[in-house]
């Protein structure tokens, strides 16, 4: 284990950092594991240089991470039961020891939170919303854009999305968006 602390890249250590925080709890998929990683190296720059994120038929995709993750997996770190992925016994003793900045696990936690109990479809939606230039590649975005005020209603009421962003998700004015919910008495914070 000491070999293992020692020897670990950067790439690693945040890798291990998103699964090892909420206290291990699992990460649902593979797109989002690639967006929990996306969305924290865009709040913390020192990890976009590194996990290299581009446009992907799935939105913003890291092979690097990809490779981090089957590599972690081989060490014995990572463990996947169907389509959940956590750390082993051994990885999360490994994440109580490296011992992350505070400030970095609970961003990572908040992320991995809003992420987690989300359809990856919703994700989406919202990741290209957000960063529309990783639209490009994409796969799903013609698909989901038939779904965006449905993605937004529902991301408004799971209380995921401010007001603003939904508007925004929606593709529809404030007003009319706002219409919509009043007429479907939908109910939100303000």
């Amino acid at each position: 284990m000491n070999n293992l602390f020692n020897d670990l890249e950067d790439e690693e250590r945040i890798v291990i950092y998103a699964f090892g925080a909420l206290y291990n709890t699992s990460i649902r998929s593979k797109i989002k594991i690639q967006k929990l990683l996306f969305l924290i190296s865009n709040v913390f720059k020192e990890y976009k240089d590194i996990l290299e994120f581009e446009p992907h038929l799935f939105g913003p995709y890291s092979e690097t991470l990809d490779y981090i993750v089957q590599d972690l997996q081989k060490l014995g770190v990572i463990e996947i039961e169907g389509s959940k992925y956590k750390l082993t016994e051994k990885g999360f003793e490994l994440y109580q020891h490296l011992k992350p900045k505070k400030e970095l696990i609970e961003v990572i936690a908040d992320f991995k939170e809003f992420l987690n109990d989300l359809p990856d479809d919703d994700i989406l939606a919202f990741v290209y919303v957000s960063y529309p230039e990783y639209i490009g590649e994409s796969a799903k975005w013609d698909e989901l854009k038939k779904d965006r005020v449905e993605i937004a209603i529902s991301l408004l009421k799971k209380e995921k999305v401010s007001f603003g962003k939904a508007v925004e998700i929606s593709g529809l004015s404030s007003f009319d968006f706002e219409e919509l919910l009043k007429k479907n008495n939908i109910k939100w914070k303000k």
